[in-house]
């Protein structure tokens, strides 16, 4: 088993020059070019959705190999999840090959390899460098290509940092560097949740209440505010033809903010590097009287802004540093 930890961003605009004068200034071990054709699987009652499981086959040339990814957890921008790889040779794959500790019963894993079916796929260019940076190894993946699922596709255009070695503070620091470009956003959706909402098999995205609770006002409120802010965020960016639910998004987003901003004042014994920035966010998106000029004023643009995305990348390094 190892465990994947990485950073994604999805790409909006053209950053081909701009990543390329970063990759120069960085010392690259290796890099790579791949065509990758990826299956997921799953049964049609969606068991191993159920059991926050991600099953694929992935295909590069005559090399196939089957990948399940178990229950972990995104805190802002960071994915960690364990994983297990095994070599597969037919057109399904063999959940026998995975550790027995992994499932709930041999039995229900037994069940549950009899049902699989493809689900949706993606197919994708990965361009590839390992990267030498502040004591550790660090590989950036660049994926573009399509997910297809039964009701559409949606484009792939996605940088990744997974560490490979070294701590997390590296991995970090790099992804601030690459936040500098702009054009970039911090993803938390996995190319299989997006796949199963194409394949009809996930729900759309929401408006959520925030709940209110005396615990929020808490280190737990820190990390639920910032999954509130990105969730809405996403809605908004899902809703381009609907100013009514981008009106409510919005709201929900600056609510996710609000208790950021609160749960840090309230809990830390000494003020987040990041809580100034945050507050004068958080006033920016209130007001829109133009007093905070140092954020755009369209959400669209501010989104992909340098130093917003480097406020999310603060405080999710805070909260994986201090948890």
């Amino acid at each position: 088993m190892q465990t994947e930890i990485e950073i994604k961003f999805f790409v909006a605009s053209d950053i081909q020059t701009a990543l390329s004068n970063l990759l120069n200034s960085l010392e690259i071990k290796e890099s790579s070019r791949q065509q990758l054709g990826n299956v997921y699987f799953d049964t049609p009652t969606l068991a191993l959705r159920q059991l926050e499981m991600g099953l694929r086959i992935r295909r590069c040339d005559a090399f196939a190999e089957q990948t399940i990814k178990c229950r972990g957890q995104v805190v802002g921008g960071l994915h960690a999840r364990p994983e297990y790889n095994a070599p597969v040779s037919g057109d399904l794959p063999t959940l026998s090959s995975f550790p027995n500790e992994i499932w709930p019963t041999l039995t229900e894993r037994d069940h549950i390899q009899q049902q699989l079916v493809a689900q949706f796929r993606t197919d994708f260019l990965r361009r590839h460098w390992l990267i030498a940076f502040e004591n550790a190894e660090i590989e950036l993946a660049w994926d573009q290509g399509e997910i297809v699922g039964s009701q559409g596709s949606t484009t792939i255009n996605e940088l990744e940092l997974e560490l490979k070695s070294g701590d997390t503070t590296a991995l970090f620091a790099l992804a601030q560097r690459l936040a500098k470009l702009g054009g970039l956003r911090l993803g938390a959706q996995s190319k299989a949740q997006r796949g199963y909402r194409l394949a009809g098999l996930g729900k759309p995205l929401a408006l959520q209440a925030l709940v209110a609770s005396e615990d929020l006002e808490s280190m737990t409120g820190i990390s639920e505010g910032l999954r509130h802010w990105q969730h809405h965020e996403q809605l908004w960016l899902e809703h381009l033809q609907d100013d009514g639910i981008q009106q409510q998004a919005l709201a929900a987003l600056c609510q996710g903010i609000g208790l950021v901003a609160r749960s840090a004042a309230a809990t830390l014994p000494q003020a987040a590097p990041w809580l100034p920035a945050l507050t004068s966010l958080h006033a920016h998106l209130q007001t829109q009287s133009g007093e905070h000029d140092e954020w755009p004023a369209e959400p669209a643009t501010l989104f992909l802004y340098p130093a917003y995305v480097e406020l999310h990348l603060a405080i999710a390094a805070w909260l994986h540093h201090t948890a």
